[in-house]
């Protein structure tokens, strides 16, 4: 195990000069090798009370320097006390989490022969205990968690690293953004830089999840797209041995009645006003939309679509398995109504990215990839104000709307399936809207009550 020695001064409380600023003589340090093979009970390693008296922050030379420790505000151990008597041991607790119980442990020192001597080394001893248990040590982690004194933005950094490899660029983003709200939160509850993964308990995943409740610009589904972060990313350090128990599991979610979406599809006149507006103004975003209104295909799958994927004269569009939300490779028809408003775009380039990312929101094709959040970006900035449209029409809302019209207009219901590459007919019909609902006659006309 290695312990922390990293000046923590000024972050926290200052404690007592008689606890922690310990005087002692040069001679004291024979009884170092003494104190090592102390009767060590409960699971104490004899490397650790080594560490506890090789600390940097108890000045040899006889001066008197100051240690100053952050009190945690969840307290999970008992501080250090010395016992004089037949036996002479410093005890202390902590928080076995497996029981929810405080388990104790003892450090017996009778070997020391001096009073004087056995006093002064029991308070080195507790001093750097008391130090190391305020930044989340504890004697039960190291079998569990080897790793869990790295500091924790040591860990966050591993991780985005590790993810960057496996991950989509959409779930990267979103995990750098989760983590930088994570280290601004750790720094303004004042937190030190190096606070270890151990350090960081329940307590502390309860009042982030809280301080993100209170947060006016975030809704219950986000609250909820954070705790789910939380849980994968301390599952992973569990995985790796930086922690033994992952604290946001017993975060409870929001309910399914808070976070249900608020999404709506546009009406025939919004629709109208919307695409008539977008001709005149911005025809490459246009033919985006038409893919998404006719063809259901998401934003994500847009921002990657190349001009090779096309196939115009079989009026198809691939989306192939590494870009889709499933994992498959689909082809998407295209209706006749749309192709005027496709073929006008430059199919030159095979390679190249058909809304490619460039200068402003011309959404023109490009060897450089667009980021799919700035189709959204274009709709909330741009397409909203000018069209009227109110904050539950968004883009996604034009597959929905293409659906539910689609469907209402004939076309069956397994075909509106395959072409918005759905796994079953449950999962279409919660899209296609409730606007076309009709009773059945038969039911509408059974008289069963009795009066």
């Amino acid at each position: 195990m290695q312990i922390d020695h990293t000046d923590i001064s000024g972050m926290g409380k200052r404690v007592g000069k008689d606890s922690l600023s310990l005087r002692y003589k040069s001679h004291n340090l024979l009884n170092i090798n003494e104190l090592c093979d102390f009767i060590i009970k409960a699971g104490t390693k004899t490397e650790h009370v080594q560490q506890l008296l090789d600390g940097d922050d108890l000045d040899l030379s006889g001066r008197k320097k100051m240690v100053f420790v952050k009190t945690t505000p969840h307290l999970d151990y008992i501080p250090p006390r010395l016992t004089e008597g037949k036996d002479w041991y410093i005890s202390y607790s902590v928080m076995d989490f497996a029981t929810g119980k405080m388990r104790r442990f003892r450090i017996k020192i009778n070997r020391i022969k001096s009073i004087k001597e056995r006093r002064t080394t029991a308070k080195i001893i507790m001093a750097r205990l008391s130090a190391q248990l305020s930044l989340g040590w504890s004697p039960l982690i190291q079998k569990d968690a080897p790793r869990a004194e790295t500091p924790l933005c040591d860990a966050l950094d591993s991780f985005l690293k590790v993810k960057t490899k496996e991950a989509e660029e959409n779930s990267i983003r979103s995990y750098r953004s989760y983590v930088k709200r994570l280290r601004s939160w750790m720094k303004e509850y004042g937190m030190p830089e190096n606070l270890s993964c151990a350090a960081f308990n329940r307590g502390h995943a309860l009042d982030l999840m809280d301080d993100i409740d209170d947060d006016e610009n975030l809704c219950p589904r986000t609250y909820n797209n954070y705790r789910a972060f939380f849980v994968i990313l301390w599952n992973w350090m569990k995985e790796r041995g930086y922690v033994s128990a992952n604290p946001f599991t017993e975060v409870k979610k929001k309910p399914k009645k808070l976070t249900a979406k608020t999404r709506r599809i546009l009406t025939e006149a919004e629709l109208a006003r919307t695409f008539a507006w977008l001709e005149e103004n911005n025809p490459n975003y246009l033919a985006a939309c038409l893919l998404c209104f006719c063809c259901f295909i998401r934003p994500k799958e847009l921002a990657s679509l190349k001009v090779g994927d096309f196939m115009l004269k079989k009026q198809l569009v691939a989306i192939h398995g590494e870009i889709a939300k499933n994992d498959k490779t689909s082809y998407r028809t295209m209706p006749d109504s749309m192709m005027k408003h496709i073929v006008t775009l430059d199919f030159s380039d095979p390679a190249a990215y058909l809304f490619g990312d460039g200068k402003g929101y011309e959404f023109k094709p490009s060897r450089k990839k667009i980021c799919s959040r700035k189709l959204a970006k274009y709709w909330d900035d741009h397409v909203r104000e000018a069209c009227g449209l109110p904050m539950e029409v968004q883009f996604y809302s034009l597959k929905d709307t293409g659906m539910t019209l689609m469907s209402e207009s004939g076309v069956p219901i397994g075909m509106v399936q395959k072409q918005a590459d759905h796994s079953s007919l449950a999962v279409t019909s919660i899209y296609v809207g409730t606007s076309g609902l009709k009773a059945e006659e038969a039911l509408k006309a059974a008289d069963i009550i009795p009066l």
